[in-house]
């Protein structure tokens, strides 16, 4: 029973990220078409797209449903691999990095979630006498200190993200207590306080990681504030300290109080 409800979990993701990918390639979907590329009953569709309309991904209308104008959403499919990301928005990650690492002393240890907004980070901490546990390939790679330590979470990869997930993850992370997590996402909703992610493999990595953390750390560049992810992750509430830089500022929206905006140089 249990591997037949994990079944048809997956199966609502699957269908929930395939919509995404047509609403991003053509605007519109009909429930329908997709009931029958889909092989699923139109009753099944709708309630995805109802769920879908509740986290803002789409607005539903007469037949089927239309993208949410407000935003991008960004789904597995159609993300960029990593390595492709990493000169994205470089300056602003950089500059949010060296800040959060000005948190971390000496005999703390770190977690470092996966993705191009935490890797700058690395250069910042390798000269700092800590402990520093990933589950980012990518970061395991590039680690090349006598000074901190490096302990990898291993898994199964993920490698268009460079990252290890799932239960052999996950019960590694278990055995360690962090002094500060320091998060990655897809995107935020800044009217909705909601932080959002591209797909559900990382999502639980990343919450077991926050729940052993003394304090969550949410690292973002501006363009974050553009997007929303294929999947709602948690809320602003979670993090002790959203970091970002001034772009941010440029939206209409207040700010919440756990809001840090990086210093410019």
């Amino acid at each position: 029973m249990k591997q037949d409800i994990e079944v048809k979990y997956m199966l609502a993701h699957e269908r929930n990220d395939y919509i995404l990918t047509k609403l991003n390639a053509k605007g519109c979907v009909n429930v329908r078409h997709l009931s029958q590329e889909l092989a699923v009953s139109e009753v099944t569709i709708r309630r995805d797209l109802e769920e879908m309309e509740k986290q803002g991904l789409l607005i539903r209308i007469h037949g089927g449903a239309k993208k949410n104008p407000k935003t991008d959403i960004l789904s597995k499919n159609d993300e960029s691999r990593m390595l492709d990301r990493l000169q994205l928005h470089f300056e602003q990650k950089n500059r949010v990095c060296k800040q959060a690492a000005e948190f971390i002393k000496d005999g703390d240890c770190v977690f470092l979630d996966g993705g191009t907004s935490i890797f700058p980070m690395l250069s910042y901490l390798q000269t700092k006498k800590i402990k520093i546990v990933t589950h980012s390939t990518l970061i395991q790679e590039h680690f090349d200190s006598d000074v901190a330590e490096l302990f990898a979470i291993g898994g199964r990869l993920i490698p268009e993200y460079k990252m290890a997930v799932g239960p052999i993850a996950l019960e590694t992370l278990q055995r360690f207590n962090f002094d500060f997590a320091f998060i990655g996402c897809a995107g935020i909703d800044l009217l909705r306080h909601k932080v959002y992610t591209a797909e559900m493999d990382t999502l639980a990595v990343k919450k077991q990681a926050m729940q052993l953390a003394q304090q969550s750390y949410l690292l973002i560049d501006s363009s974050k504030t553009k997007i929303k992810g294929f999947c709602s992750f948690t809320d602003f509430s979670r993090f002790d300290v959203i970091l970002c830089d001034e772009g941010v500022l440029q939206e209409d929206e207040e700010l919440p109080e756990n809001f840090m905006i990086a210093k410019t140089e």
